[in-house]
């Protein structure tokens, strides 16, 4: 091997050994964290695309509703069209048969009633007569005529009006079925980041420690509190406390999470905080965002249980906090009720207390 053949080699050599801690597999701890992140990352993405789905399906249900008023003012405004039509021409006829019984000379014109006048006083007289008739039939008619053209133009913007709406709808369509996909889309991933998690055979003993510590909490307020029934009662006469609001939360862990799901048959997340607190008579909006709007702000570190927890300003997600750092809530389709830490999550916003 000549000079030149060796330097070439020993220099691969060293290139091969030096890269090869850049391209070394990562600790199996540090894998579990950079896959628990993206998977974190991932599930506040559905929980905001759950989010614009929900706004968008509103829109949707909105644009319907105003289509169908709009159909209806169309067909009410074409009604009134035809009537009027009809009137029009009745009116005419009804003015030649006026004349006529006026003077019973088988004219059916105003000009023959006027041309049979027996003599001058007589031509004055009907001509005086036929000109208040005439009048009364020119603003008769012109009202009538003028409300047709009315009517007309009313429908032609009620058409135009119509077929926005009708675009509109098809573009939220449209919309809702990409963000549809998008979500699939993104749950495929959690899935596949679930089994890689599984894979790693790594156990994230910390936040496990802290969710079982919150869940044989909230067991322990189970059994301290008053007996508290799955049923919803509006108004009732429990009290709202925060180990009664905890207790009867706790009823619907592992409840499927159902998009738009406001009872024990599914929920979802802010169906779940509205559905509780209504059962204590405390009625909240629908929706997260609205949700984060009522009560009084308190910061993290001021977390009783039964405050609540939002995600992201405005929120597009929302839970229950139970204490010991984690919360009850129902996080995403293809889950279930159930605790989650809060340290887990990076996105918290701010929570609120409603009582």
């Amino acid at each position: 091997m000549n000079r030149k053949t060796l330097s070439v080699a020993m220099a691969l050599t060293l290139a091969l050994s030096t890269g090869a801690n850049v391209f070394a597999a990562p600790s199996n701890s540090d894998s579990l964290t950079e896959v628990k992140q993206q998977k974190q990352d991932l599930e506040i993405k559905v929980e905001k695309l759950n989010n614009d789905i929900g706004q968008v399906m509103q829109q949707i249900d909105d644009n319907k509703k105003d289509i169908d008023n709009v159909t209806d003012n169309i067909k009410a405004t074409q009604s009134n069209i035809e009537s009027t039509e009809k009137n029009l021409e009745n009116q005419q006829q009804l003015f030649n048969k006026r004349v006529k019984a006026m003077y019973i000379n088988g004219s059916n014109s105003y000009l023959g009633v006027v041309l049979n006048a027996n003599n001058l006083n007589d031509f004055l007289s009907r001509l005086d007569n036929v000109k208040k008739v005439m009048g009364f039939d020119k603003n008769v008619i012109s009202g009538l005529t003028t409300k047709k053209e009315q009517l007309s133009a009313q429908k032609q913007n009620l058409d135009q009006e119509n077929e926005k709406l009708s675009v509109l709808k098809s573009d939220n369509e449209e919309k809702l079925s990409k963000l549809n996909s998008d979500k699939d889309s993104e749950n495929t991933l959690i899935k596949s980041l679930d089994a890689k998690e599984k894979e790693l055979a790594v156990a994230d003993t910390e936040t496990s420690k802290m969710i079982a510590s919150a869940a044989n909490n909230v067991q322990e307020i189970r059994k301290a509190a008053p007996r508290i029934t799955g049923s919803i009662s509006r108004g009732g006469s429990e009290t709202a406390t925060s180990n009664a609001v905890v207790a009867y939360a706790s009823n619907f862990l592992n409840v499927p999470y159902v998009w738009g799901g406001t009872s024990p048959s599914g929920f979802d997340c802010s169906g779940l905080v509205q559905y509780v607190y209504a059962h204590f008579g405390i009625d909240l909006p629908r929706t997260s965002q609205a949700q984060q709007n009522v009560g009084v702000a308190v910061s993290r570190s001021e977390l009783q249980p039964g405050d609540l927890v939002f995600f992201g300003s405005p929120a597009y997600h929302v839970g229950i906090y139970v204490g010991n750092g984690s919360f009850i809530n129902a996080p995403k389709t293809g889950d279930v009720v159930k605790i989650a830490s809060l340290d887990n999550r990076s996105d918290f916003t701010g929570g609120r207390r409603v009582m």
